[in-house]
Order: structure tokens, then sequence, then C-alpha cells
């Protein structure tokens, strides 16, 4: 039985997809990356950066895969820029990168701790565990709740982009007049 691949990160860049996918390789963990096609023209929603590369891995794989992520960023931070942005975050701040690192990254998220527990706030191990999990369940409740004002937006853009055709056709035939 063939091992079900789901989406892991997305991209908007191939060559940063592919050397994310280099790293997971390199630990063993099978991905695949796949360009998908939009449902809709790209330009419809006026959307240029529309993330269409996806990362993929297998289901069971997905913590292993972020354990080795965050493992590999992990050993470069010795090497980080005295400039990146994060040295200037306050304490709730980096905790929030910490609450929510599926909204900052791999590197951000390891950078976070790294500096909150080199300010004597390092967060053990069983707490980090129930943060993941309260994040999952907070992520949950808004698809849910997402599922139908996204589709209502869908509708909304669409009319949007008719509206936008009509008005320019009642400009160019007010002009020809």
């Amino acid at each position: 039985m063939a091992a079900l691949f789901l989406t892991f990160q997305r991209f908007n860049d191939p060559g940063l997809a592919a050397a994310v996918a280099d790293k997971l390789k390199a630990q063993r963990i099978d991905c695949v990356v796949e360009k998908v096609t939009p449902l809709l023209e790209p330009g419809f929603f006026r959307n240029p950066v529309e993330q269409t590369i996806h990362l993929k891995v297998r289901v069971g794989d997905f913590d292993e895969a972020h354990k080795a992520l965050e493992e590999h960023y992990r050993h470069q931070l010795q090497d980080v820029d005295p400039g990146y942005y994060l040295f200037s975050f306050t304490d709730t701040e980096l905790l929030e990168i910490v609450a929510k690192p599926d909204e900052w990254g791999h590197f951000d998220y390891a950078l976070a701790r790294e500096l909150l527990a080199e300010r004597g706030l390092e967060i053990p191990a069983e707490t980090l565990e129930q943060m993941k999990k309260q994040r999952l369940r907070e992520l949950a409740r808004e698809a849910r709740a997402d599922s139908r004002p996204e589709a209502l937006m869908v509708f909304g853009e669409m009319l949007d982009g008719f509206f936008d055709v009509v008005k320019k056709k009642i400009i160019k035939l007010s002009r020809e007049k």
C-alpha cells in the first residue's frame, strides 16, 4: 500500500523548496516537491506571490521532519547576523513565535527558543509539547470556523473580477460615443 504524502510546507521559490527537501532527504525522510496548479488563473485574485510549490512528506513522518529541520537550524544559530530582527524582540514576542511556529518557520522558532534560553527563560520539553498541542487545537478550531467565510471570500473575489470587467466595458463604450 502506498504511503500518503501530505503538504508539509508551501513555497513560492522552487530553489528554497528543493533545499529544504534536500535537508529532509539527508535525514532519510522521504519527501516530494510538487508544483501545484492553482484552481483559478493566477492573476485572477491579484496575488502574484501565490505559494504553488508544495513540499510533501509522508503523514507518519511529519514530526520527524519538523525535528530534523529544527535540529538543522539549531546548528546554524552561531552564524546568525547580530542585526537579525529577532534579536530586538521582547520576551513576549519570542514566546509568541514559540507558541505559533507555523507562522514563523523553523529557523525563527529555533532562534526564538535559543534567545529565550539565553535570557533565562528556557522552556521545558513538556511545556513545548503542550504548546504544540494547544496550537493544533487552535488551528483545527480556526479551520472549522473559516470554511464558510473562505467560500464567501472566493465568491466575493469572483464578483469583484466580474464587476471590474463590466466597469471597463462601460468605460470603453462611453468613450466610443
